[in-house]
């Protein structure tokens, strides 16, 4: 598997994927677009950060600076878990963004009072006075023990709830909950690479007000090593795009369904480089099927 880095010096396409990408948002100076949140007044940027290894593993000078670049272009959505509630979270109280930033929580099924204790926890940490959203993993016991999801929402320590699972074995479980009206958010993975979602789960979530959010736009680094070597084609130009990285947010962008695109880095410069594909022009129907052909005609 070739990581970004990696894939950058292999090329020679540094100059591609940091400088223009930082010189671009420099002359942007304007917050991302966002999308609303289904059934709701609330919006959230179109890019968000992943729970990153320099959150997993609390460097708190690398979270520093991708909190910073992520707040000064309008980012809002951090996914944490495990230790990452607290790292990030004690990030945002010293900075006082914790207002400004809309984090994804997990927190996996256990007995009431457990889970209440948990919360109330962790949204303190947060400098909250509610979780901003709990998922979980285990599609299963969220279903049995959905009650006590709901119970957090309505005690008022919990806004939204939801699931956070990829792979498309596991579509067929998270519509049912969709359909059920039993989540807020769904979290799953959609790409060039996977685009299997985008067949009925992407839909479905539209059409019962579920927000989306995407995972695995690289594909763990597996995408890069698919376009390892490869120019970014000149059309890529005619929407905006302008590196690699780009091209595959781009295309997920594209669907409608989806509000926010998690991108997980602890590269700065990746950071800025993923915040650019939110701005300009997205693909069309064409233009996607377009990126899909040659997508397929590396692999």
């Amino acid at each position: 598997m070739t990581n970004r880095r990696e894939f950058i010096q292999y090329t020679g396409a540094a100059a591609l994927a940091t400088a223009a990408p930082i010189s671009a948002l420099a002359e942007r100076r304007r917050p991302l677009p966002t999308r609303p949140i289904p059934g709701t007044d609330e919006s959230l940027p179109v890019i968000g950060l992943g729970n990153s290894g320099a959150f997993r593993a609390d460097d708190q000078s690398v979270a520093s600076t991708l909190i910073d670049i992520f707040v000064e272009h309008g980012g809002r959505y951090i996914d944490v878990g495990g230790p990452s509630r607290f790292s990030v979270g004690k990030l945002a109280v010293e900075k006082d963004v914790s207002s400004a930033l809309f984090m994804g929580n997990y927190l996996d099924p256990k007995d009431a009072s457990t889970m209440h204790k948990e919360a109330a926890i962790v949204a303190s940490a947060q400098g909250k006075s509610a979780l901003d959203l709990v998922h979980t993993r285990n599609l299963k016991e969220f279903r049995a023990q959905h009650d006590r999801y709901y119970a957090l929402k309505e005690e008022g320590l919990v806004r939204y709830i939801g699931i956070a699972r990829s792979g498309q074995q596991n579509h067929d479980a998270i519509g049912g909950l969709v359909e059920n009206g039993l989540v807020d958010f769904i979290q799953t993975n959609y790409s060039m690479l996977e685009p299997e979602a985008v067949d009925r789960l992407l839909p479905l979530a539209r059409d019962n007000g579920v927000a989306v959010n995407i995972n695995r736009p690289f594909i763990n680094g597996d995408y890069f090593s698919v376009v390892r070597g490869k120019e970014l084609p000149e059309w890529a130009a005619e929407f905006d795009c302008q590196s690699w990285a780009q091209f595959s947010l781009k295309f997920i962008l594209a669907q409608p369904a989806v509000n926010c695109v998690l991108t997980e880095t602890s590269n700065p410069k990746h950071a800025i480089d993923n915040l650019g594909a939110g701005f300009g022009r997205l693909p069309d129907e064409a233009e996607q099927q377009r990126m899909l052909e040659l997508l397929r005609s590396y692999t």
